[in-house]
């Protein structure tokens, strides 16, 4: 048979998956009311599409962006606007 996108379907083997990992998918699957293999298809689209356009975030690398923002903020003079000065230079690159 063929799944909603047309694509061909395939019968996989997963092997050493975390159990826990699969025991929670296979527990959201089912809360949501989906079959495993639409779950599985959907969370492999999700993957690879965050793979490719790199929104997966580093979290320890945005924690030390904000508090190295934070001790930049301090340090700016009073009144002063980050957002008026990308805008400023923003216009000036037009």
């Amino acid at each position: 048979g063929k799944n909603i996108k047309n694509g061909e379907k395939l019968s996989v083997t997963i092997k050493e998956m975390d159990k826990n990992v699969f025991r929670n998918f296979k527990a959201e699957a089912i809360r949501h009311g989906i079959k495993m293999g639409e779950a599985t298809t959907e969370a492999f689209r999700l993957w690879t599409l965050f793979k490719k356009h790199g929104r997966v975030r580093d979290r320890a690398r945005a924690l030390r962006a904000a508090k190295d923002m934070d001790r930049l903020r301090g340090k700016s003079e009073r009144g002063w606007s980050g957002t008026q000065e990308v805008r400023k230079w923003r216009e000036l690159r037009k």
